[in-house]
């Protein structure tokens, strides 16, 4: 498996033929391109496993599946970190597929030697500002925080070295949210970034159902546990950039915590019962705000400190 050019991680569970279908499209879509498919599968009991080993072996393609059990998907994501060869590694996500990216990533890359890839289409709107060539990643950092940049978190491709050598790994206690916290702690080393200006689209057609259960409201702080760590890394690696550490503290965080107090008004929790829970987990101190908080946001917060019983989702 020699001189790979992308490894693609495919995190499976139970998706019958999707997962057999999603390799068969890559391989089509990317035919120039040497591409290795690592599927982790995690307790899977629908025959995915076999359609998903019998499509690399009839295609003539590189990869395997691997056996993961009944993990998490961000730790089936480093198993497959681990296992991979190729110069670059993109995550696909069965449930979130997009159609033919992964050529004008990967030339993209190339012609740049970066770090990491990822689409930003030119938008005519006035607060979407496209990324300049030489951005850092902290700058890249802030603009996701303050939504100039828009980037999925499911559509990037980094080079290996660069996520090996810093040792950058997903959360694996995390359900929510670690997808974008490992972006964020990629972007804390500084990589070298390119983005392409395609505007790249869905592909609902061989897209697996998406797990309903990411949104049950037992694991909603998960996301705001993931974001804490995060922020740990900030001050840790980026200490002095105080737009930074300012944007984490006072813009992302008490965002994902107010999220977080949505979702459970929405599920039928009281004001009461989320109060005493923010209280209990000591989540409560992130719900604060600044002179860099949006308006709307610190609206939010003001209501729901000062009249909780006035606050609607």
């Amino acid at each position: 498996m020699g001189n790979v050019d992308i490894s693609v991680i495919i995190p499976s569970k139970n998706n019958k033929n999707k997962t057999s279908g999603i390799i068969r499209k890559l391989a089509s879509e990317n035919e120039d391109l040497k591409l290795e498919f690592i599927v982790i599968d995690m307790n899977s009991n629908d025959g995915s496993v076999l359609g998903s080993l019998n499509m690399i072996k009839e295609l003539g393609l590189s990869g395997y599946v691997i056996q993961s059990g009944g993990s998490t998907v961000a730790s089936a994501l480093n198993t497959g970190i681990f296992r991979s060869s190729g110069k670059y590694i993109t995550f696909v996500y069965p449930s979130r597929l997009y159609k033919d990216y992964l050529e004008s990533y990967f030339k993209a890359a190339e012609e740049k030697n970066s770090d990491l890839v990822f689409s930003s289409p030119r938008s005519d709107l006035p607060h979407k500002n496209p990324v300049p060539d030489g951005i850092t990643g902290a700058d890249v950092a802030v603009s996701l925080i303050r939504s100039s940049i828009v980037m999925d978190f499911t559509a990037v491709m980094y080079r290996r070295d660069f996520l090996t050598k810093n040792n950058i790994r997903f959360y694996e206690d995390c359900t929510i949210g670690y997808a974008e916290a490992f972006i964020f702690n990629t972007l804390l080393y500084s990589p070298a970034i390119t983005t392409t200006d395609n505007d790249i689209e869905r592909d609902y057609v061989v897209s697996a159902s998406a797990d309903d259960s990411k949104t049950a409201t037992n694991n909603c702080f998960e996301r705001l546990d993931a974001m804490i760590k995060v922020y740990e890394n900030v001050k840790i690696k980026h200490k002095n950039d105080k737009v930074l550490c300012d944007a984490f503290r006072y813009i992302k965080l008490p965002a994902v915590a107010m999220n977080c107090v949505d979702k459970l008004l929405t599920a039928g929790f009281t004001a009461a019962a989320i109060k005493k829970q923010l209280t209990l987990k000591d989540y409560d101190r992130y719900i604060d705000y600044s002179s860099d908080t949006p308006s709307d946001l610190k609206m939010k917060i003001i209501i729901w400190r000062l009249m909780p019983f006035l606050y609607k989702p």
